[in-house]
């Protein structure tokens, strides 16, 4: 007897006999009235897959035949089984057919490949619960903000020039875009992150993935709530500096993006300046009370044409100065432009700086900048919460920064020099 025959039936049989099980406890679970075939069914459907798929190699379009066999049995079943149900779904019908096409993919492949899509299915039909639970919680305008993504990433990118259009040479409008599609794409993840678990769990949640969006709008958001009860200084401080910390793992994947050897530069002071804040931030946690006080934090979507254009405006004119002082101010004019530019935002300069370093500018300065827009930003943020908040709340942040970005200064300064 032929072994691989052996293999493939009962492997049929096993993928088939799962698939039908997922089916027949969501029918229990959900409290449904049954109305198609469990594991055995499935079982059969996928051994009959693969029969018909062998048997296709002695008597031609049996394959064929028997897929549309299988196609009109599951549309009269669907069917059927919709005249008493008008809350019937077509998911069952269609997990059949796919069962169906894994136990024949077993003649053509390898096995690997049809237990692979097995696994796939399985997860997928695994997510119902999930995608009805995020459609209760997704607006519809976030909705429309992942089509201007697709929008902006396979429809406008593609139609831009790559090359510049003003005499200097200094504006690229395809590179440009890029930069706007990166880092809307960083913080839309932090956006939908917030609205998921910003008020569920608390502080914590806010401030790291706030600090996808904006560590600077965290900031000065939790500086402002310390009014409201200065026994949480702690709490706060840890939403402030768990933003501040996504920051610096934020600018090492803008520069990886657009410069991936500038990016190597900085993997170690990143490394460093990470761990010893993230070290810092457990001493708060674990030093401070357990509390889970609601922090739903408002941003605006990313995704919103006029954010995005906004965006775009923002850095094309920072391409263009940056190119502008390195070409009359040199160096010096560059290091002064990073650190006014650090004071507002860190995006715009570190990309620009990203993208310049690979023509015109000398990599060791571009990453001199980059060093010091980072710390110019995390004085603005300093400097905010202690405008904002209250001397408590500086303090446990300003030790942050210290050991922090104090970290990450004098490691980038070892290692690039």
């Amino acid at each position: 007897m032929d072994e691989l025959f052996v293999q493939n039936s009962v492997l049929a049989l096993i993928l088939g006999f799962i698939i039908g099980l997922e089916r027949e406890m969501h029918t229990i679970y959900a409290q449904k009235k049954r109305d198609f075939g469990g594991s055995r069914t499935f079982s059969m459907i996928a051994l009959l897959g693969f029969l018909s798929s062998w048997f296709s190699s002695f008597i031609p379009h049996f394959f064929l035949v028997v897929t549309a066999i299988i196609g009109l049995f599951l549309i009269s079943t669907y069917i059927v089984n919709s005249v008493d149900n008008t809350d019937k779904g077509s998911t069952t019908e269609f997990s059949a057919l796919v069962t169906f096409l894994i136990g024949a993919m077993l003649t053509f492949s390898s096995p690997m490949l049809s237990v692979f899509m097995a696994i796939i299915v399985l997860f997928v039909l695994n997510l119902k619960d999930k995608i009805q639970e995020y459609e209760k919680t997704i607006a519809r305008h976030e909705l429309n903000a992942a089509v201007m993504f697709m929008m902006m990433t396979f429809v406008i990118l593609p139609i831009l020039p790559d090359r510049a259009i003003d005499p200097l040479g200094l504006v690229n409008l395809y590179r440009i875009w890029i930069m706007v599609i990166l880092v809307a794409g960083i913080s839309f993840f932090g956006y939908i992150m917030i609205r998921f678990f910003g008020a569920t769990y608390g502080i914590g949640a806010a401030g790291l993935f706030g600090g996808l969006i904006s560590s600077t709008a965290v900031a000065m958001n939790m500086a402002r709530r310390i009014h409201e009860n200065g026994f949480f200084a702690k709490n706060f401080a840890i939403g402030i500096t768990l933003a501040s910390s996504m920051m610096l793992i934020r600018a090492g994947i803008e520069v990886w993006v657009i410069n991936p050897p500038l990016a190597y530069a900085f993997l170690i002071p990143i490394v460093l300046g990470s761990l010893s804040g993230y070290g810092y931030i457990g001493y708060l946690y674990m030093t401070t009370s357990r509390e889970k006080i609601s922090q739903d934090l408002k941003f605006n979507n990313p995704f919103d044409l006029k954010e995005a254009l906004m965006m775009g405006l923002i850095f094309g004119a920072t391409l263009a100065i940056i190119g502008i002082v390195n070409r009359y101010l040199g160096d010096a004019g560059v290091l002064a432009a990073s650190f006014v530019s650090g004071f507002a935002d860190v995006d715009a300069i570190i990309l620009s700086l990203s993208t310049l370093s690979k023509t015109t500018l000398n990599p060791l300065i571009a990453q001199q900048a980059i060093i010091i827009a980072i710390v110019s930003n995390s004085l603005t943020k300093m400097a905010l919460v202690l405008i904002l908040g209250k001397m408590v709340l500086f303090r446990l942040v300003f030790f942050y920064y210290l050991i922090a970005i104090g970290t990450f200064g004098i490691a980038a300064y070892f290692t690039l020099s």
